[in-house]
C-alpha cells in the first residue's frame, strides 16, 4: 500500500498493477484514494459498452481533474478493455496527458474560458492549447 501511496500522490503519478485476481489492488486503490480525498472513478462496463462510452467516462475525468482542479484516481480492469481501441486511448492518455479527438474544439472553448481570467492574472507564460479563439 506504500508503493500505491507514493505513485498516487506523485504529480502525474500513474500506476499498473498486475497479478491473480483477489489480492487487494481494488482495495488498495479505494483506501489511498479516500485517505487523500481524491474521487476514485471506474467506468461501469456493460455487454455494449464501446469506445463513445469510454470516451464519455475519459472525459468526465480529464474534466475532473483539469477544469475542476480534483485529484483523480481512473481504475481499469482488464474485464473493461472490450474492444483493444481502448488501449490506444488509455496509451495515449498516460503518455501524454490527452487523447487525440476527445474533445471538440467548441467543448475545448467551453472548458478553457472560465481559466484563462485566473491564469492571466498569474501572468501565465504557457497555452492552452490551440482553440478555435486563438485561430
Amino acid at each position: 500500500m506504500a508503493l500505491v501511496e507514493r505513485v498516487l500522490t506523485a504529480p502525474g503519478g500513474n500506476l499498473l498493477l498486475a497479478g491473480r485476481s483477489g489480492v487487494g489492488r481494488r482495495t488498495a486503490l479505494s483506501v489511498i484514494s479516500h485517505m487523500h480525498r481524491m474521487q476514485l472513478i471506474s467506468p461501469k462496463v456493460s455487454r455494449n459498452y464501446s469506445l463513445k462510452q469510454l470516451k464519455i467516462d475519459l472525459k468526465s475525468c480529464v474534466q475532473a481533474a483539469g477544469v475542476e482542479g480534483e485529484q483523480v484516481v481512473l481504475l481499469l480492469e482488464d474485464h473493461q478493455l472490450l474492444d483493444p481501441t481502448f488501449l490506444e486511448s488509455i496509451n495515449s492518455l498516460l503518455c501524454s496527458g490527452e487523447v487525440p479527438g476527445l474533445f471538440t474544439a467548441e467543448e475545448l472553448d467551453t472548458l478553457i474560458s472560465p481559466l484563462k481570467e485566473p491564469l492571466e492574472s498569474d501572468e501565465f507564460d504557457g497555452t492552452l492549447g490551440s482553440t478555435s479563439s486563438d485561430e
